[in-house]
Parts: C-alpha cells; sequence; structure tokens
C-alpha cells in the first residue's frame, strides 16, 4: 500500500477499526510504526507493517484506559505511556514482546498526557518534573510550583528540548529547557501572545528549535495559534497566516520547514475538511487532508494530534479522529483516523 500512493495527504485508517481515537504516532522506518490512544475506555496501540494498520496483539501490554504517547527508536526498542486505574503504565517493545516498566514522579492528574522521546541510550519523560531513563536507572530534574511539561524532542542523549508552562495560563508563561547530558537549563521565555499554552516543540539543531501553542479566543471567539522559532541566541515569530486553530501537533520536515496541524475551526467555504499546514522556512500554505467517506459533513470534523516521519523521504504520518454522522438517536461517533503524506519525486 505504502509504494503506491500518491503524491500528498491519503487515508491510511478510517472508518471502524480498533481505535476510536490516537494521540501519538512514531515510525522507526518505512515498514515499522506505532500509534497509541484508546477505544471506549480502553488503551489501544495500532501498528503498521508496511502495508496496512492493525491492533498490536503483542504479549505483555497491561490494561490502561488509554495510551497517550509513543516513541520508537528502532523495531525492536519502542516505549508507549498510558494510564489505567493503577495509575502510570510504562511499557518497552524488544522486538517479541511488550514489558512493563517501573517510572518515575507521580502521575500527573493535571495532564496525565505526559509526553516521551527516545533516542539511542536514553528515554526522556515529561510532566511536573523532567526525567531521563538510561542504564535501568531514572534522573529526575524538579521544575518550579505549577510548571508542566507538554512536549521534548531529543536530537541526541546529551542534547534535547523540552516546553512547557508556568500555570495557571492567565497569568503563567511558556517555559523552554535544554539538557546538555547532565542536567536542565532554563532558555529565554518565548515571547507568545498572552495567555498562549505551549504544547509543541521542534528541534533540528541548537540553533534551530520551534516552539507552537495557542490561547483561548475571548468570548467563544476561535483559538489563536502561535509559533516561535529559536536560533540559538533570539526568538523570532513566524506564526504568519496561522489562524483559528488549536495547534496540537509540529514535526520538521527534513528540509528546513515545519508541518502543523491540529483541530482547525476556520469557518469553511463548504463542509468540513482536515487542515494541515506547511511551512518551508519562508512561507505558510495550507493544505487538505484527504475527507473520510463516512465522516459527518458539519464542521468541524477532523481533528490530529500528532505528526510523524514515516521512514521514507518526505513521507509523514498524521493521526487523530473524525466525527462520523449523528445517528438516529442523536449521538455522534468518533473514530480513529491516519494520513500518510507522500512527497512528490523531485
Amino acid at each position: 500500500m505504502a509504494a503506491a500512493m500518491a503524491p500528498g495527504w491519503e487515508l491510511s485508517l478510517s472508518g471502524d477499526s480498533a481505535a476510536s481515537s490516537l494521540m501519538s504516532v512514531s515510525a522507526p522506518d518505512a515498514n515499522h510504526a506505532w500509534a497509541v490512544g484508546r477505544k471506549a475506555m480502553r488503551g489501544v496501540i495500532m501498528r503498521w507493517d508496511g502495508r496496512s494498520w492493525q491492533a498490536d496483539t503483542t504479549p505483555g501490554l497491561p490494561d490502561v484506559w488509554q495510551w497517550s504517547a509513543v516513541t520508537a527508536v528502532s523495531a525492536d526498542d519502542v516505549w508507549a505511556y498510558g494510564v489505567g486505574n493503577d495509575g502510570q503504565a510504562l511499557v518497552h517493545y524488544d522486538g517479541d514482546r511488550w514489558s512493563s516498566v517501573p517510572t518515575a514522579g507521580d502521575l500527573d492528574r493535571s495532564w496525565p498526557e505526559v509526553p516521551l522521546d527516545a533516542v539511542p541510550g536514553r528515554l526522556f519523560k515529561g510532566g511536573k518534573a523532567l526525567y531521563t531513563y538510561t542504564d535501568g536507572a531514572w534522573q529526575t530534574f524538579k521544575l518550579p510550583y505549577l510548571v508542566d511539561i507538554r512536549d521534548i524532542d531529543a536530537l541526541s542523549a546529551d542534547n534535547a528540548y523540552a516546553t512547557g508552562m508556568q500555570y495557571p495560563v492567565d497569568d503563567g508563561h511558556p517555559v523552554v529547557y535544554h539538557w546538555d547530558g547532565t542536567t536542565w537549563t532554563l532558555l529565554p521565555q518565548p515571547p507568545l501572545k498572552k495567555s498562549t499554552d505551549a504544547v509543541q516543540i521542534v528541534a533540528e539543531s541548537p540553533g534551530s528549535v520551534y516552539v507552537g501553542g495557542w490561547a483561548q479566543g475571548k468570548h467563544g471567539a476561535p483559538p489563536i495559534p502561535s509559533v516561535m522559532r529559536w536560533n540559538g541566541a533570539a526568538w523570532r515569530n513566524i506564526t504568519g497566516p496561522l489562524a483559528d486553530m488549536y495547534l496540537d501537533s509540529l514535526s520538521s520536515d527534513g528540509a528546513g520547514g515545519l508541518w502543523a496541524t491540529g483541530l482547525d475551526k476556520s469557518a469553511p467555504e463548504v463542509g468540513s475538511e482536515p487542515v494541515i499546514w506547511h511551512y518551508d522556512g519562508a512561507t505558510w500554505t495550507k493544505q487538505a487532508g484527504a475527507l473520510a467517506p463516512d465522516a459527518a459533513t458539519s464542521w468541524p470534523s477532523y481533528a490530529f494530534n500528532d505528526l510523524a516521519p514515516a521512514g521514507d523521504p518526505g513521507s509523514f504520518w498524521a493521526v487523530g479522529d473524525y466525527k462520523m454522522p449523528m445517528d438516529e438517536h442523536g449521538d455522534t461517533k468518533v473514530t480513529a483516523l491516519i494520513e500518510r503524506f507522500t512527497a512528490p519525486k523531485g
């Protein structure tokens, strides 16, 4: 299936499946990917084998009500984080089975969807503190009161970046930390619009780090997204025409640009469609994702929660969910969505 996909965004999973919503996706190569989320009140891990997505039935997974983060270093080195009735669940896949791993810190009940990012030799975890795991041991870096880490992007075991918020949002501010292999250091505060909740970070190099998020519009107005770029010395606002979106995901495009998506709240001209923005280093271009044939035409119907490279050069996964039409009882079903972008050759 992957080899036959035409350039642009195409459906890879829609309709009735093992998942109703997907929160995170990670792919170490073109033939392996994992996407995590839930169906009803049970966690689900979906697995890509190079041809299709299926529920992961590999032994060792505990019961949780949601898997919220996944990060794959290789086909036999994958981590996933979730929350269940017994609290936090951290698991590792070694190519044969999943195994539970003791985790550090208390359950972050204010934001249970804590981030993970793994690179060879080290695992990073966020929440109310910053945690690093290597050689079977955790290291904890304490944070100021009401600081919560929402996203982490690691370049290597000794070079990583994390972002989050000093809450409450109205009187707080975004924070960005850098890991140098020994400790975390607070970087200058990004000058984001007041009340912007920083939820995403993308690190291309020490001289190119992006932070994104959104502020709630007043009196029911659409959200206000923002994206800032750190060049190693100062922040620059590159938000441009981005507007009316709960900006929930950023990903480097591998060529000096960005992909950005989330829940688009801009009023459409006709019906509803998934929206994904691309930044080429100078200009933002708005793109439409693929339409699910059984999606509701009411607005808004589509939401993406994560983006990640798909293994092939220029290819990307986007995961989230969409609404189906209201049934005869007035209920609206939500089901999982996975789309894949394939770059035009040349």
